[in-house]
């Protein structure tokens, strides 16, 4: 029969009383000589249970603290292979969020019951949302694409009738102010007969002439670094040196009258209809502004442009008449012939040369 000491018993009870209090336990101790019994080998279960119960407190521990990498240890209580199996659907759950959060939706996950439900029902939701602001987004591309190009419209046709300058200053401050210009160059000319010959042609036909020949204007005025300020009619006015720092704007602006005159010729020699032009030009000072509030434009206003005028009215066909002021800043650059002086209605007595 076995027999069991008192003391025994009671230092089993006091380790099952601290297990159960949460409280640390060490192992049992028997001395090395008592027998091979019962108790014994109890001790040594207890033993054993107490080891694998303190590593999987440990595990558990760490897992609640999120540490999912923690190696689990080794053992067969059920509560051990229930917490990894956790361990493993949690690192499975990690991944999947990882996954949506990189948009990829097609992943769910089946365990925990009702947290697998609302977690899916999440992702679906997510997904749905997901979907909704790409298609918003794409709608956004194609409408600012759709903006952009009528803005690049809108621009190009103020450009056409509005200094670069100007533009930038109505879209920075929403308003332009009338400007001084003291010292630029303007070119004015207008087609020989032009009355009488549009008479001899179809509407349409003189349209798409006159569009021909300043298209032409246009291009050269560019290119000399003038700018095409208005047509009336079939008059042209072009001004060099109002927005940019041009210190030869005679001789680009008498440079582009050449030019005009050289390319029109070269026009009739190879086109049934035939225009002559004439042109004067002067330097002097001129006020630039927006004139208008709806179908506004872009004008210029001065002693200088009527003097112009009265240039070009005073020149000859495919000629281009000078005033004394551009005379003296284009002498060493162009070959002149002096006309002396040619009364002016309202100006009197002009000093002007035909450039060569």
């Amino acid at each position: 029969m076995l027999t069991v000491k008192k003391n025994d018993i009671d230092c089993l009870t006091e380790a099952v009383y601290q297990l159960l209090s949460g409280k640390k336990v060490h192992p049992l101790m028997l001395p090395a000589d008592y027998p091979d019994n019962e108790l014994k080998q109890c001790y040594e279960y207890f033993n054993k249970l107490t080891t694998e119960y303190a590593s999987t407190a440990d595990f558990m521990y760490s897992l609640s603290r999120g540490e999912l990498d923690y190696d689990a240890p080794q053992g067969n209580m059920v509560v051990l292979q229930s917490f990894k199996s956790l361990q493993a659907n949690l690192k499975h759950l990690t991944w999947v969020t990882q996954q949506i959060a990189e948009g990829n939706f097609d992943h769910t996950v089946n365990f925990m019951g009702d947290f697998s439900d609302a977690f899916n029902s999440m992702t679906r939701q997510l997904k749905e949302a997901f979907d909704k602001i790409q298609e918003q987004n794409l709608q956004l591309q194609t409408a600012n694409e759709t903006i952009r190009k009528d803005k690049d419209k809108i621009n190009s046709l103020l450009s056409s009738i509005l200094p670069e300058k100007v533009i930038h200053e109505l879209e920075t401050t929403g308003r332009t102010t009338p400007r001084l210009y003291d010292n630029v160059t303007v070119f004015f000319s207008d087609i020989v007969d032009f009355t009488t010959e549009s008479s001899k042609i179809d509407p349409v036909m003189l349209i798409d002439e006159l569009n021909g020949v300043f298209t032409m204007f246009d291009s050269i005025v560019t290119e000399t670094k003038g700018e095409r300020i208005k047509t009336i009619g079939d008059a042209f006015l072009a001004v060099w040196g109002m927005h940019d720092d041009l210190e030869n704007h005679a001789e680009m602006a008498v440079k582009a009258a050449k030019k005009i005159v050289e390319d029109l010729q070269a026009r009739n020699d190879s086109w049934f209809i035939k225009w002559q032009v004439r042109i004067g030009i002067h330097t002097g000072s001129i006020v630039g502004g927006v004139v208008g509030t709806t179908k506004f434009i872009y004008d210029v206003f001065g002693d200088t442009v009527n003097v112009v005028s009265r240039l070009e009215s005073n020149s000859e066909p495919m000629r281009i008449n000078i005033s004394e002021p551009v005379y003296q800043q284009i002498q060493n650059a162009f070959s002149v012939e002096e006309r002396g002086n040619i009364y002016v209605k309202g100006k009197g007595d002009l000093k002007m040369y035909f450039v060569e």
